[in-house]
């Protein structure tokens, strides 16, 4: 029997025992000349070559193994390093998913019989999140009711917001355009009496900022950088 080694021209003929199926010996042939296993060296004849090959096979299964442990391994570290799911808990009420996800998305929700800092009153009120969504405020009223501030009416939450030290994008009733627009509002100090506004968001760098200029809405030029 024949095996080629086209690669490099060279084939293999096996030599079989005349009583059995079994291969006795191994010779390499290139072109015209041809060699038993031994005559190139001893460790390849059949035997020797029959061996290596049975212990190569024997570490590939070992390799398989350790592989396969190592993967059952990273996978039970992997569930052990991933947290299990916590719903938000304010002021000791546990949201469930569909209040975690409208709170999370920027819209607000309304909380029941919640603790408040002195461990033993009860309250319920609106309750939103700050832009960043790093901290939750409250209000008893709807936080997205417009409320009268000088020439201007703005929704609670950003009144609330703004009082307390954030910058946010306000939601404001801009009649001369007609509509709303959407300025960034803060207060340099939280003693301020007047708003700070901005279309550009001053929380950004300048690079981002000037990106912001090509979407800003058109408002009239005697109208922008007014303090509210």
């Amino acid at each position: 029997m024949r095996f080629s080694l086209q690669k490099f021209g060279i084939d293999i003929d096996y030599k079989w025992k005349r009583t059995t199926s079994e291969i006795e010996g191994v010779s390499f042939r290139y072109g015209n000349v041809a060699f038993k296993g031994s005559q190139v060296d001893r460790k390849f004849s059949f035997g020797n070559l029959k061996k290596q090959f049975e212990k190569n096979i024997e570490e590939l299964k070992k390799q398989g193994r350790e592989e396969y442990l190592r993967e059952l391994a990273e996978q039970e570290a992997a569930k052990k390093a991933t947290p299990t799911k916590q719903n938000l808990v304010i002021k000791g009420v546990e949201l469930n998913d569909e209040q975690q996800k409208t709170l999370m998305s920027g819209d607000y929700i309304f909380l029941e019989n919640m603790t408040s800092k002195n461990g033993t009153t009860k309250f319920s009120a609106y309750a939103f999140l700050n832009d960043e969504k790093s901290r939750v405020f409250f209000s008893d009223k709807n936080p997205d009711e417009f409320i009268k501030h000088g020439k201007y009416e703005m929704r609670i939450r950003d009144k609330i917001l703004v009082e307390n030290g954030h910058v946010t994008k306000a939601k404001v009733k801009w009649h001369g355009m007609g509509n709303y627009a959407y300025p960034h509002l803060w207060k340099t100090d939280k003693s301020d009496s007047e708003y700070k506004e901005s279309w550009d968001d001053p929380r950004l760098p300048k690079s981002q900022k000037s990106e912001q200029k090509q979407i800003q809405p058109n408002i009239p030029k005697n109208n922008r950088g007014r303090k509210i």
